[in-house]
């Protein structure tokens, strides 16, 4: 029996679904197999019997019709959640009917996302469960251990700290013409123009603009303290780091590990509309939201925890009266239990997860019959051979525009691909692994970034 668990993103998702795996071994027979999306996803397409915990996506990203996988099935547990804060635009696309009638489960983050789009399930035989997300379960007290030698070292270098997590379009990986045509094209329909879109990324880029200064201005009324500001998967660190005019030794951006251990490390954290403000308030932490021209959708989850402000100056006045030399004198958030289910005392979403699987499809899945697909010496040319054509093509207007509606994912670049994904090592795997199950258990590399975990005397 085998459950294939995706990657793409590989430093915001790999401990979640290690630890995920982990439990797993630990209480059931499956073999398990996780790397890279795209990897996991041919893997998917060449075997039966498979069930696929998806990472979920827009339409024009999935690729998985029903007719053509029929012994095979799919769980989605939507990575960019939670759903309910999202735009109606994405919303659509995200639960498009195509979708949703091609899988066979929908895992949603909590009672808020559970009642904001329920409906879209409503014709389609789809199940829906409400367990949380994954990474939320490593946020409980008796769990987050498994990040303590992160913790650890983060602490001992960089001692008191605020941290900033960026989530904002500015300073990309992504060539900006490139990254405009394949945001707009994801998220458009009627209601959403090229105008609409166009001001949404100017009043993005100014927010982040003031963000970046208000950081300078902190750090330079508290010298002492230091500032770690956290560069989006998507940003380009460089630019990032330019977008700070002035030399101040306090402020370090840094994009290293998962992000989880950095906000538990910190004793404030600062964003301006970053969804893992979701774990420091799961972690009830000291949290700060400022935001100038905000979404008013968006903005009210934000504003639910923690403090909120709507200028820079004044958050930046407010800060220097709160912080001293000794302390930190703000009060901590509460937990977002009807945001995110597992949140809630003694709701965990691995358990959900494997006593649904067990009751569900422990007499449907299948051992893996093929492993995945060494490719030839002409498979290998032809894909150098795309890579340079790939370059030229992206340079056109016209031809972006036709590459988009092919496969949007061919719009993004390499440098792109590999910060979302750099290599997965098999003893890597193996240390993450042995944080939590001690169970025994085989890791089989089946190509680079692919991974069979199969247990041992079960």
């Amino acid at each position: 029996m085998t459950i294939l668990v995706p990657l793409e993103i590989k430093v915001r998702e790999i401990n979640s679904r290690t630890f995920l795996i982990s439990k797993i071994i630990d209480s059931t027979n499956f073999d398990i197999v996780i790397g890279e999306k795209s990897k996991v996803y041919n893997l998917f397409k060449h075997n039966e019997g498979m069930y696929l915990l998806s990472k979920g996506g827009p339409k024009p990203n999935f690729q998985f019709p029903k007719k053509n996988y029929k012994k095979n099935y799919i769980g989605i547990v939507d990575e960019e959640g939670p759903i309910m804060n999202m735009d109606s635009n994405e919303i659509r696309t995200r639960l498009h009917d195509h979708i949703i009638r091609n899988i066979d489960d929908y895992f949603f983050w909590g009672d808020r996302d559970l009642f904001t789009t329920k409906k879209y399930f409503k014709k389609h035989t789809c199940k829906i469960n409400n367990f949380g997300h994954p990474k939320f379960d490593i946020c409980k007290k008796e769990n987050i251990k498994f990040y303590k030698r992160e913790i650890k070292n983060i602490k001992k270098k960089y001692n008191k700290f605020i941290f900033i997590p960026l989530s904002h379009n500015a300073n990309q990986i992504l060539d900006k013409k490139n990254y405009t045509i394949h945001s707009y094209n994801i998220k458009k329909n009627l209601n959403k123009t090229k105008e609409m879109f166009k001001e949404f990324l100017n009043n993005d880029k100014k927010n982040y603009i003031k963000l970046i200064n208000f950081t300078e201005k902190l750090a330079e009324k508290k010298p002492n303290l230091n500032i770690i500001v956290r560069p989006h998967p998507r940003q380009n660190i460089d630019l990032v780091k330019k977008s700070f005019k002035k030399n101040l030794p306090n402020i370090k951006v840094i994009y290293e590990g998962v992000i989880t251990p950095w906000i538990e490390s910190c004793e404030l954290y600062i964003h301006s509309g970053c969804t893992s403000f979701l774990e420091a308030a799961s972690l009830e932490k000291k949290i700060i939201y400022v935001r100038e021209n905000e979404d008013y959708k968006s903005s009210k989850m934000y504003k639910s925890y923690g403090y909120h402000f709507t200028s820079y100056n004044k958050c930046l006045t407010f800060l220097l009266k709160k912080i001293d030399k000794k302390n930190f004198h703000l009060d901590r958030s509460s937990k977002p239990t009807s945001i995110i289910s597992n949140t809630k005392n003694k709701k965990y979403f691995y358990k959900e997860f494997i006593k649904f699987i067990k009751k569900k499809y422990n007499n449907k899945l299948q051992p893996m019959k093929r492993a995945y697909p060494k490719k030839t010496k002409i498979e290998n040319y032809f894909g150098m051979f795309k890579v340079v054509v790939k370059k030229f093509i992206l340079k056109v207007s016209i031809f972006r525009q036709i590459i988009f509606f092919i496969n949007p994912s061919l719009l993004l670049t390499k440098e792109y691909k590999r910060k979302k994904f750099p290599s997965l090592e098999r003893l890597e795997l193996k240390n993450y692994l042995n944080r939590i199950t001690t169970k025994k258990f085989n890791i089989k590399k089946l190509s680079d970034n692919l991974f069979l975990i199969k247990k041992i005397n079960f």
